[in-house]
């Protein structure tokens, strides 16, 4: 099955700050606060038009969905948060989106995202206290959570040794030069900030040249700078890959010996993002919307998706108890209310700052 993180790169380094640059959050003049403050009647007000990456949601619950109301679901997908947000600039109209945290603030900073009225919505109030007021949606008053994931090592057991809990495991467990950094900007300079003891965000040009030149350092050490996470573990291509914690659940599903693929949460720090349910200001069927936030949050729905997609859902009960009952071989792989606690979010970051990690990655790639 494919990983719905394998598809997050395409919008990495410069092609992010491209399509943001000048624009604000997508065309952030059209919106207005009125817009987003419109009260939504859950109910049935039209077919729904879904947009998320492929392979992100189970499809017997889609069909579930169109059978118990009597709608179509028109799918389409992305490939990266710009394309999600060019579509959105562009003026086309969907009912439903999934940002990551990061977007999800900037959405709503451009009031191009509706209030969602969470008393109208069963089984939201089972959602870990984490995200009861997170700090890209202060009072959650515009999402609630979908799927979320932790950023760590994943690795051949029977095939590595010397693994430390540690990021520098990348570069110096012995994997038989079969090492991966995941190609992806945000996530490779993270951890190179932490390996060096910098906040996950760091911007400073002097740490971010350390970090540049770890990037550098460790590159010949490596067989490769992939996002082809499951692909590089399931053929044996990678003993060790940079990668989230769902990859390996994905990755488990493919092989004759599920037991020897391990996650490890690494010591510098864990970066830990989530994916969000979110209805634009332009969804024609804003209704519709609320009910199929509701139908997925149902804890026997949430559960089944859980199960296909590989990646837990912040909920209590079902939807735990599922993701705990995919990884119980390997506690690692688990994200515990402990882990969100201390783990590190990306930030938006702007201006400069942005700009500097753009310079750090496309450095990095031609070094």
């Amino acid at each position: 099955m494919l990983s719905r993180r394998r598809l997050l790169q395409g919008g990495a380094g410069l092609a992010l700050g491209a399509g943001l640059a000048g624009c604000g959050v997508g065309n952030i003049d059209k919106g207005s606060k009125a817009e987003t403050e419109k009260p939504i009647r859950k109910r049935i007000d039209g077919d729904l038009v879904y947009f998320n990456y492929s392979q992100y949601i189970d499809p017997e619950l889609v069909k579930g969905f169109e059978k118990l109301y009597g709608v179509r679901v028109r799918e389409s997908y992305f490939d990266s948060m710009s394309a999600m947000m060019a579509k959105l600039r562009a003026g086309i109209h969907y009912d439903v989106i999934f940002p990551s945290a990061e977007y999800v603030q900037r959405l709503r900073a451009g009031f191009l995202i509706r209030r969602i009225d969470r008393d109208k919505l069963k089984n939201v109030d089972t959602v870990y206290p984490h995200y009861d007021d997170p700090w890209y949606d202060p009072n959650s008053e515009h999402s609630t959570p979908y799927g979320m994931y932790a950023t760590g090592l994943g690795y051949r057991a029977d095939k590595v040794t010397g693994m430390t809990g540690s990021w520098r495991d990348l570069g110096e467990a012995d994997s038989d030069d079969r090492s991966f950094l995941l190609d992806d900007y945000q996530e490779a300079i993270g951890m190179a900030n932490l390996v060096n003891g910098h906040p996950l965000n760091e911007t400073d040009t002097d740490k971010l040249e350390e970090s540049k030149n770890y990037l550098v350092d460790l590159k010949p050490k490596l067989r490769g700078v992939s996002a082809d996470t499951i692909t590089n573990m399931v053929s044996g291509n990678a003993y060790i890959q940079h990668l989230w914690n769902g990859d390996i659940v994905n990755i488990r599903y493919g092989v004759d010996n599920p037991e020897d693929f391990k996650f490890q949460k690494c010591r510098e720090g864990m970066p830990i993002g989530s994916d969000n349910f979110v209805i634009p200001v332009n969804a024609e069927h804003p209704g519709t919307a609320l009910l199929f936030i509701e139908y997925m949050l149902e804890p026997e729905n949430a559960a089944q998706n859980v199960e296909w997609i590989g990646y837990p859902m912040p909920y209590e009960g079902a939807a735990t108890e599922a993701f705990q009952g995919l990884v119980k071989d390997d506690p690692e792989i688990n994200i515990t209310i402990e882990d969100l606690e201390q783990g590190l979010q990306y930030e938006n970051l702007r201006g400069e700052g942005r700009l500097a990690w753009d310079e750090v990655w496309t450095e990095f790639k031609v070094s």
